[in-house]
């Protein structure tokens, strides 16, 4: 069985799948997706600004994020921005459907 989706999702890679949904399911995190979702691209200082956590706890969590590949960021001057992967986060989300459609449950 091929497990593998068109963007090179790997359901058998077990360590970044848990990686992926351990980075998306933590509060914070979930909160800057939706940030730099709604927002866009934005550099730590702005991020910062919408979270009552220190600078340096909003940059653990987007070093998580980035890690998962989650989000990507460029280092402009003395600033860096971050922004959503969203292919990735969609194509993710999409394989572990469709894997979790094809269990049993019950039956």
């Amino acid at each position: 069985m091929d497990t593998r989706t068109a963007i090179d999702i790997d359901l058998s890679d077990l360590a970044g799948i848990t990686r992926f949904l351990t980075a998306i399911g933590d509060p914070v995190r979930l909160q800057l997706l939706y940030l730099l979702g709604d927002q866009g691209r934005r550099n730590v200082g702005d991020i910062a600004s919408h979270f009552r956590l220190s600078r340096p706890a909003i940059s653990h969590h987007l070093k998580v994020l980035k890690d998962a590949g989650v989000i990507e960021s460029e280092k402009a001057g003395q600033e860096v921005y971050y922004w959503l992967v969203r292919d990735h986060i969609v194509a993710s989300l999409q394989a572990l459907a469709d894997a979790a459609a094809t269990f049993h449950g019950g039956d």
